[in-house]
């Protein structure tokens, strides 16, 4: 849609537009993030089966200063090398794969490396899974930040 169907007068007011949004965006992610040349926290390796919130928690957590590997469903992350793995100090296991998906892929985790913590994000509240090392409905995004904090804690 052209800048002036947008409600804008030109290309100039589009621009100006643009570089409010652009800073906004800059305070907002400064008081999340670490600085730039802050270690990072904790590598992370997550395991998504859907892309949008594949990238939506990755960012999220490298806001939070961490370095996240992404891999999207069980095959993928059955494929990676063992030193990819062996490298993460948690896993992060998402919701939106049924139960026995997940279950399957955390059983893997602690079968094949039992000392690296797994946080599993539940569906809804009435989710088990055992095997875990921690959980939480994912729907509240700091909620499920903090169950990561949590168990790095409990694992270092």
């Amino acid at each position: 849609m052209p800048a002036t169907e947008a409600g804008l007068a030109d290309h100039g007011d589009l621009v100006v537009l643009l570089e409010k949004k652009r800073v906004l965006w800059g305070r907002k992610r400064s008081k999340l993030s670490l600085s730039p040349l802050s270690p990072v926290v904790a590598n992370i390796l997550q395991v998504a089966y859907y892309r949008g919130p594949l990238v939506t928690r990755a960012r999220m957590l490298e806001s939070r200063g961490h370095h996240v590997t992404s891999v999207l469903g069980n095959d993928e992350a059955f494929g990676l090398d063992a030193a990819v793995i062996a490298a993460a100090d948690s896993i992060v296991i998402g919701f939106s794969a049924p139960h026995s998906v997940r279950a399957a892929m955390i059983h893997w985790f602690k079968q094949h490396h039992p000392n690296t913590p797994v946080v599993v994000l539940r569906f809804h509240s009435a989710e088990s899974f055992p095997e875990a090392d921690g959980g939480t409905v994912s729907d509240d995004p700091e909620v499920w930040l903090a169950a990561v904090a949590s168990t790095l804690k409990k694992s270092g």
